[in-house]
């Protein structure tokens, strides 16, 4: 690993980061300030206004009322895939296949640091910022629970929810990491960075309206986990192996092409 590389990526993209934490907070911070313990009456009824499917699709649910729960289902459900995939997908392309686009990998290429150690240094910093990403949503979301409802939130059980959220999100920006490494063209590492995961997304959203396409969220990334029965006492250590283990074998994958690849320098 490159450390004056990485100090350098730091730099490059750490605008980036801080907006989709701020677009995230600012939701978290909303959802929470709508919950009412006394009255839940006032938030379900707002699923009524729509389409049973539709609520479904977007992981929905007025069946809950504790606070955990609650943000399982409206925050956890849906935006903390959809907005942390669109960083996925703009960070992952942006640390190899751009730079090879635009003619500065041959700048890196011509340092001391070889392949391996670029390759290594760009794919630590993709991970290292999904894990600060989810670690600072964590500490907002409990700062704010604890400020507007003490003791509501079950903390053990949100911070589980987030470690499995973060895994999941870290397998989305290996998998747009490996397009970028694999293909020079940034069209490509786009269409195939971004297709698998908005099609895993699309695959959960049909597979949640329809009992009929249920298989499709089952082979859905995104849908091998329920963040309500997640938070509710399931054991997700499991689902935490595999995809640490998806995490391992994406980044490998990523390294091997990149070092064996023809680059137009």
């Amino acid at each position: 690993m490159s450390i004056p590389l990485f100090k350098t990526t730091i730099k490059n993209n750490w605008l980036l980061l801080l907006i989709f934490f701020g677009v995230l907070t600012m939701y978290m911070t909303i959802m929470i300030s709508m919950y009412n313990p006394d009255d839940m009456q006032a938030i379900t009824s707002m699923l009524e206004l729509f389409p049973e499917e539709m609520m479904n699709a977007m992981g929905f649910s007025g069946a809950v009322t504790d606070l955990t729960g609650y943000l399982a289902s409206w925050l956890y459900g849906l935006l903390m895939f959809g907005f942390p995939m669109v960083y996925c997908i703009i960070l992952g392309n942006k640390l190899v296949a751009k730079k090879v686009d635009n003619g500065s990998m041959a700048y890196l290429l011509s340092t001391p640091a070889s392949r391996t150690k670029i390759i290594v240094t760009q794919g630590v910093y993709a991970l290292l910022s999904v894990v600060l990403l989810f670690a600072a949503l964590f500490g907002v979301g409990v700062v704010t629970s604890i400020a507007m409802f003490p003791d509501l939130l079950d903390i053990g059980a949100f911070f589980k929810l987030n470690v499995l959220t973060m895994l999941i999100n870290m397998a989305i920006i290996m998998i747009t990491f490996f397009f970028s490494c694999l293909f020079n063209d940034t069209k490509y590492s786009l269409g195939f960075g971004a297709g698998f995961p908005i099609l895993f997304l699309l695959m959960n959203m049909l597979g949640g309206a329809s009992d009929k396409l249920e298989i499709l969220k089952k082979l859905s990334i995104y849908g091998l986990q329920d963040p309500v029965e997640l938070v509710h006492d399931k054991d997700a250590l499991g689902l935490d192996l595999f995809f640490a283990g998806i995490i391992a074998l994406l980044f490998l994958a990523s390294v091997l092409v990149f070092r064996r690849k023809r680059l137009p320098l």
